[in-house]
């Protein structure tokens, strides 16, 4: 099955709205209007380059990409209205589409494409760097104000792929351009279909129409989203009208929200998995303790039969279906099954807490040991209660596990320096291999692999099979790598554990309605009516 066809089939899952057709038509009436939206979570910083991960998906409202993205994952003309490999795939060469402007009227070239891509390894400080996305390109020659070429030093498929995430930015902003500058206000050029009007982190994210916006005109000329943290916030917000459309609908409001004949609920199947991932790099690790409660000299989690047991102790059904309440669907794979790259032989870890216990005793722990769980308590749907339903779990075959939770703003600078044994978390990709490279491949700094690897696990067996894949033009032979690798450190290694891939739910008044992004975004260009 090809990219295209498989994400076709999961738009299909998307309710109300249909993703088929082109994004939210202008709504009549509303063109001047401003729309008012309640938001999960806040963008940590205003710079499109300092940080990959979800609450920064906003900024694509902001910044536009060389290469578009539909709201069901496919590429799509952007600021480039074309490209096509040359050199036998050592090359890729993008034409800027004339009309395409900033927000102050200058025109868009390949200069400011050239500065977007070199400026994106300079940046400093981010616990998920977009490093991954400009690695393989080894030289950006500018060959006339609307052709770049983009050099790699050997074929590689996924540049188009790579290009729908760095945001192109105006080279007039400057050489020394830094985090600091966004954030302050002090950057007042934009490439996307909004201009930044206020920001206050925590609080609030103000947005104006882009007067000189190339694509089509967004249906709101002014966007308010005001961060509300709280679920159940959030909902009250929706429903006394405060707010007109929310994302990250709560799961225990789903049905509820449904039956309300005013508002429109909309879903999508998203590809981002819920996973569990263990530190393999140190002898001693600061969160396993043994059976009495003493450190331990030797860690357990180097062990593929302890790995194992952990995960055959694991209940993934009765997490989807009681934790979750039908919100998601069991994982086996990084992104969900069908998606290329996937492997179709890994089934789900079956529930066997029986062959555990063995496992455990066979390692050589066979009273067990104790352990604790690091996690976030506001970052995902439940996810302070997925994580403890894993402690239940693991502690009845013998691994007595405590759960430590804890916000997202402190969670993931903690994980990035390696502070915890075992943590849970998602991650969300478009393809197999951006997510292999990322969250499964051994850490490696210099050669931006294994960037949210932050418990330091490996397969080198599997990265082997990975660095073939990079260099493979051949569609099905580089799927079928990615496969094998999947097999190897998820199935056989069990370095990381897969346990659901969540839904994106999204609600809105009527009659307005959310375009459901399958990364979760949450843009004002997809509001409007339904």
């Amino acid at each position: 099955m090809k990219r295209s066809e498989f994400l076709a089939a999961i738009a299909a899952t998307a309710t109300t709205a249909t993703l088929g057709r082109p994004r939210i038509a202008r709504a009549q009436g509303d063109a001047a209007g401003m729309l008012r939206a309640g938001l999960k979570l806040s963008p940590t910083s205003m710079d499109p380059h300092f940080r990959l991960s979800g609450e920064q998906n906003i900024l694509r409202a902001l910044h536009a990409r060389l290469v578009g993205m539909t709201a069901d994952g496919k590429p799509e003309p952007g600021i480039a209205e074309s490209w096509r490999p040359v050199n036998d795939g050592k090359a890729w060469e993008f034409k800027v589409r004339a009309d395409a402007k900033f927000s102050d009227g200058s025109p868009v070239t390949a200069e400011d494409v050239a500065f977007s891509i070199a400026r994106v390894p300079t940046i400093e400080g981010s616990a998920g760097a977009y490093h991954i996305f400009v690695r393989a390109i080894t030289r950006v020659e500018v060959k006339d104000a609307r052709t770049v070429l983009l050099h790699t030093a050997s074929p590689y498929p996924f540049m188009v792929e790579d290009m729908t995430e760095v945001a192109v930015l105006s080279k007039s902003l400057g050489p020394s351009l830094r985090t600091a500058d966004f954030n302050s206000q002090a950057v007042k050029v934009f490439s996307g279909p909004y201009t930044l009007a206020d920001y206050r982190f925590g609080e609030f994210v103000a947005m104006r129409r882009n007067p000189h916006w190339f694509g089509q005109a967004p249906t709101f000329a002014e966007a308010n989203f005001k961060v509300i943290a709280s679920d159940a916030s959030r909902m009250a917000a929706l429903l006394a009208g405060d707010v007109q459309a929310v994302d990250e609908v709560a799961i225990q409001d789903i049905a509820r929200l449904r039956r309300d004949a005013n508002l429109n609920v909309t879903q999508i199947a998203g590809m981002r998995v819920m996973y569990v991932a263990m530190d393999m790099e140190r002898d001693v690790t600061p969160f396993v303790r043994d059976a009495a409660g003493q450190p331990m000299t030797r860690n357990p989690l180097k062990d593929a039969r302890v790995r194992l047991a952990l995960s055959l102790a694991l209940n993934r059904a009765a997490i989807v279906d009681r934790v979750m309440e039908g919100a998601a669907t069991v994982a086996s794979n990084l992104l969900p099954v069908g998606t290329p790259g996937t492997s179709a032989a890994l089934g789900v870890t079956p529930f066997d807490p029986d062959r555990a216990r063995r496992l455990l005793a066979e390692a050589g722990y066979p009273n067990g040991f104790q352990l604790t769980i690091h996690a976030t308590n506001d970052r995902y749907p439940n996810d302070e209660k997925v994580a403890q339903a894993i402690a239940q779990f693991w502690t009845r075959i013998g691994v007595r596990t405590e759960v430590a939770t804890m916000p997202n703003a402190a969670f993931f600078p903690a994980a990035a320096r390696q502070t915890f044994s075992v943590m849970a978390a998602q991650y969300g990709a478009d393809n197999v291999s951006y997510a292999y490279r990322a969250l499964v491949h051994t850490y490696d700094r210099d050669r931006g692999l294994g960037t949210a690897n932050r418990t330091r696990h490996s397969s080198p067996r599997a990265d082997a099979l990975v660095a073939q894949a990079l260099t493979e033009m051949d569609e099905a032979k580089r799927n079928a790598l990615l496969a094998r690798a999947a097999d190897i450190a998820i199935g056989e290694e069990a370095i990381i554990h897969m346990i659901y891939h969540p839904a994106y739910v999204y609600a809105a008044r009527k009659p307005l309605s959310v375009t459901p992004y399958y990364n979760g975004a949450f843009l004002p260009q997809a509001v409007g009516r339904g």
